[in-house]
Formats: structure tokens, sequence, C-alpha cells
């Protein structure tokens, strides 16, 4: 094996890792990010050193380069293209800015989240009229003591939670940090009223979620707003309907793929009290499974212990969705997982680096702001196809990609080593030819995309 040698020459030019910042700066100015927010900032104490405004902006960016925590913010403002966008406000002079936050501040915050991503969807998606909204919650397991919030959940996890909604491109509307121990669906339905009665009348309203959230209050306020919904219900009250409506229950077998099988059944009944539709999908059990319980119950029902069961309450007709159509709509809830994860590895949502619990909720919410930018700048890069295969069918087809995840993001157009030349007030950046063909195609997009009327 040869090796080449390495020279280090030293030169006097000035170099930044995150060249790519000046799309976030251009969304920044094409926004009006600086008449939006400032308003919505709490006052500050003293008038010296960075506006409060340098201060969100610098939370904000360091979501954009993938910065882990706030003292990664000390390294990042030694980039001189971050320091000069941001104003070099220190990682402890951040701490100060989040644990200024109040209530009221939190809130507006908030809903300045919802208003946000509404815009953002209405710019890259112009054309689409269903607004789908999946909600979930997710825990966030620590390991200090001290930190408030911090509470056993029903996993016996030492843990914040936060209760998550994103519509089907990914656009977040909500992240609301709770005490570990609060339950996934509490306060969704006063979530579920600010989320809704904010969506433009134009878009239909639909909405999914899981078990969790399988309650009258939910149910009620979804249809106080004309939302139309899919929801699963908990096990006890699936058995409950399933025994209400026996002799009404009409198992058809289908070909629809679910419980990893191709062999399932479904039927559809009526819940007694809300007068919903309920759909049910089962499968049979592995015959090993059948014994063991037949030996371990000591009342034993076929109709109800050989299957598996899954049911999905709804108040769309089965005119306008079949049950296979219902089931189908609802699995595509995962999504919403997905993009849980992807706040969590993506922008490192899995530990909180505040004392008070809504200083750490302020700090949430920034971060999701940035991952709605995050999500525009994926939906302006260069389209592309892949294959993936038919879990039903086992046959491969192509589906179109439809925007990247933070690292890809981070790689192609932000985290781009590039040479900063300061003149005047301007700063110019001299950066690789190749890459700057990418980014040039990304800008134009993205004008294009934010120029049209909403």
């Amino acid at each position: 094996m040869s090796y080449k040698t390495i020279r280090i020459e030293s030169t006097s030019q000035t170099f930044s890792a995150h060249s790519g910042l000046f799309l976030f700066e251009e969304l920044w100015k094409q926004l009006k990010f600086d008449k939006k927010v400032k308003f919505l900032l709490p006052r500050k104490k003293k008038n010296r050193g960075p506006s409060q405004l340098d201060k969100f902006k610098s939370t904000l960016y360091s979501f954009a380069v993938g910065n882990d925590c706030l003292s990664d913010i000390d390294t990042s403002n030694k980039d001189i293209l971050f320091s000069e966008l941001t104003g070099g406000a220190a990682s402890r002079t951040i701490s100060d800015f989040l644990s200024s936050f109040g209530n009221e501040h939190a809130k507006k915050l908030q809903h300045f989240l919802i208003d946000f991503a509404f815009e953002l969807r209405q710019k890259m998606f112009a054309s689409e009229k269903k607004f789908i909204l999946s909600m979930d919650a997710t825990p966030h397991e620590h390991y200090g003591k001290k930190m408030e919030g911090m509470a056993y959940n029903y996993k016996n996890m030492w843990c914040l939670d936060s209760q998550n909604a994103y519509d089907q491109f990914g656009f977040s509307y909500l992240f609301d940090l709770r005490p570990g121990s609060t339950h996934s669906s509490k306060e969704a339905e006063l979530w579920i009223h600010e989320i809704f009665k904010r969506c433009p009348d134009h878009l239909e309203k639909w909405f999914r979620a899981d078990s969790a959230y399988g309650t009258f209050a939910i149910f009620d306020a979804l249809q106080a707003k004309s939302v139309k919904f899919a929801i699963v219900l908990r096990e006890n009250l699936g058995k409950y309907v399933r025994r209400k409506n026996k002799n009404l229950l009409n198992w058809k077998k289908t070909d629809f793929y679910f419980f990893d099988s191709n062999n399932c059944e479904m039927a559809m009944a009526l819940y007694p009290v809300k007068n919903l539709r309920v759909v049910f999908i089962r499968t049979k059990k592995k015959e090993e499974d059948i014994q063991k319980q037949m030996e371990l119950l000591e009342k034993y029902n076929p109709e109800e212990d050989d299957y598996r069961y899954y049911s999905i309450i709804t108040n769309i007709d089965s005119s306008e969705m079949s049950n296979e159509e219902i089931v189908s709509f609802y699995k595509d809830r995962a999504t919403a997982e997905t993009y849980i994860r992807e706040q969590k590895y993506g922008f490192d949502f899995l530990n909180f680096p505040c004392k008070k619990l809504r200083s750490n909720k302020v700090f949430g919410i920034i971060g999701t702001i940035a991952h709605n930018l995050t999500r525009v700048l994926s939906f302006c890069m260069e389209e592309r196809w892949r294959t993936v295969r038919c879990k039903k069918t086992k046959e491969l087809k192509r589906i179109k990609q439809l925007g990247y995840f933070s690292k890809r993001v981070r790689s192609t157009c932000i985290n781009i080593a590039g040479q900063v030349v300061r003149s005047a007030r301007k700063i110019k950046l001299r950066i690789n030819l190749k890459t700057k063909e990418v980014l040039d195609k990304i800008m134009i997009n993205l004008l294009f995309k934010l120029s049209l009327q909403t």
C-alpha cells in the first residue's frame, strides 16, 4: 500500500464550515422573521449586548447546523459566517434568554409555530387541498434529578414528555413539553381546537391518531371543527363494540396486508354511544399461541381469543371510504413517528439543556421551527426516485422522494466549506463550482415557491 505525503500550509484567508447558512438567511429575509418574531420575545432587561432577536436567531441557526447542545454555540461562534449572521451570542447568554420566557410569551411562540407551519405549507404545496394531521406523544429520557418536570412514565422511564402534531408533508404544528408522567392525550382536544381553527377554510380537514387519543372529548372536539378522523380504539373498547354488535358483524376476507399477513378479515359496526363507524380487521393467531391461551384462560371464547384484532373508529362514511381505505389511511399515521425520530436524532431532542420546564419548552419550539425550515429546503432540493418492495405483492415499485431528512439537507446545502470575504457592509462567499451549481438550483426553487401567492 502506498502512502501520500500530506503537507500543511498556512493562509491568511478566512473560511467558514457553514457556507450554506446563506439559504437560511434568505429564508429569514423572505419570510420576514424580524417583524413576525420581534413582538413574541420577552423584553430585554439591559440595553447592551446582542438583541433578543439575535439570540433567537442564534438558537435557530444552531439547530440548523446540527449542534447538539447550547455549549456548541460557543464553538459555532468561532465560525466567521455563523457569528456575523447571529451576532455571536454566547451559550450562557442564550441560556438566560430561554429562562426569560414567561407563560404568555411561550404560549405566543407556540401559536406562532402553528401559523408559521400553515404559511410554509401553503407556499410549498399550494395546490394540495387536504390537510391531514397526525398527533402523537413521545418520552424524552433523562438522567438528571434537578430538572423540572422529570417523572416516571407508564414504561417506568425517567423522562419528560412531549405532544407533537405533523401534517402529511412533515411540517410540525405542535411541540408541547410536559412532565414525564403526563398521559399522552392530555389537553389534546385544546390543541386540536387551536390548530384547526387556524387552518385555512379551503382545506379539507383530516385527523388520525393512536388509541391514546380514543376519548369522547377528542371525538367531540374533532366533530365540532368538522374534521374527518380515524383513531384506534383501545382493546377493551374494541371488544365492547364487537360484543354489542355480535349478531351484525359480517366478516369478509381481504387481501389487505396487515399484522404481517395477507390473510385478514374485515367487518364494520357502529359505536353504540356516539353512533360512529368502527372498522375491524383481524387475523387468526398461530396454532401454538392458541393452544397456550386455551391452557391459561378459564373462560375461552374462540371467536375472540383465536384472533388478533385492530379497531379503528371514524366519522367517515362508508360511501366515501371503504374499510380497506380507512385502515390504509390510518396506517400512514406512522409517518408522524418517523418525524418524531427525525427531531429526536436530527435536532437532538433526546436531551434538553435547561433546568426549568418552560425554558426547555421554548428551546424545543425554536428547534421545531428550525425543523420546518429544514423541510422547506429539502423540498427545494433535487427530486429523486427510489425503489421499494411492496409488502403485499412483493413487487418492486418506484416512488418519488418527498423531501429529505436533516442529515442529508445539512451535508448537501448547509455544512459546506467556503471562503468568506468581507468588504464594506457586504459578505462574499466563494465555494466549489459544482457545489454552487447545486445551491443555485435550490435557491431558484426556494425563491419561486416563496413568491407564490397563498
